[in-house]
């Protein structure tokens, strides 16, 4: 925020026309470097977001969770989170519909077709009002969105139901 009020300030300077050009160029300058504190900051909340889910996913019996921990698990069991999952649940499952033409996505529609219920099982556990666990959340994340999960890759059978029980006990814990 700093740097984008130098930015508005800079542009003041263009209100003289001997300054036009070097209030420009401020401007343009403090704008970049708010859009580049930005990114850093964005790519700084995903680090600290991937070593609390590693810390939430370790699940230490008996270990009394950091603040850090606290927060994501929050972030990760808010009504936020459970529409956006459930909405990717919806999108899978529009996928593996036999009437829908195929697309280029990489789902394994016929290992998945198989477990359907289970995966409208989720989504309606997404859609309800019953707590959750932030452990449960982010497997049902790894198995929507990870390339190597088993709705992608080429695992067994046996693995694409093991993954999506674990995801359904997870949540019910």
């Amino acid at each position: 925020m700093p740097l984008l009020a130098l930015a508005l300030a800079a542009l003041v300077l263009e209100a003289d026309p001997a300054l036009r050009l070097a209030g420009a160029a401020a401007a343009g300058c403090f704008a970049v470097a708010a859009g580049v504190r930005i990114a850093y900051a964005r790519v700084a909340l995903g680090r600290i977001r991937r070593s609390a889910d590693r810390l939430i996913l370790a699940d230490a019996p008996g270990q009394e969770a950091s603040e850090i921990v606290r927060w994501r698990s929050h972030e990760l069991v808010a009504p936020a989170s459970r529409r956006a999952l459930a909405r990717e649940l919806a999108q899978t499952l529009r996928h593996l519909d036999r009437d829908a033409m195929p697309s280029a996505s990489p789902l394994r529609r016929i290992a998945a077709r198989r477990h359907e219920d289970l995966l409208e099982r989720l989504e309606e556990r997404m859609l309800d009002d019953r707590p959750v666990t932030a452990r449960g959340m982010l497997l049902l994340q790894r198995l929507l969105r990870e390339p190597g999960s088993p709705l992608y890759d080429a695992a067994s059978e046996r693995e694409l139901a093991r993954a999506i029980a674990a995801a359904v006990a997870e949540l019910e814990a």
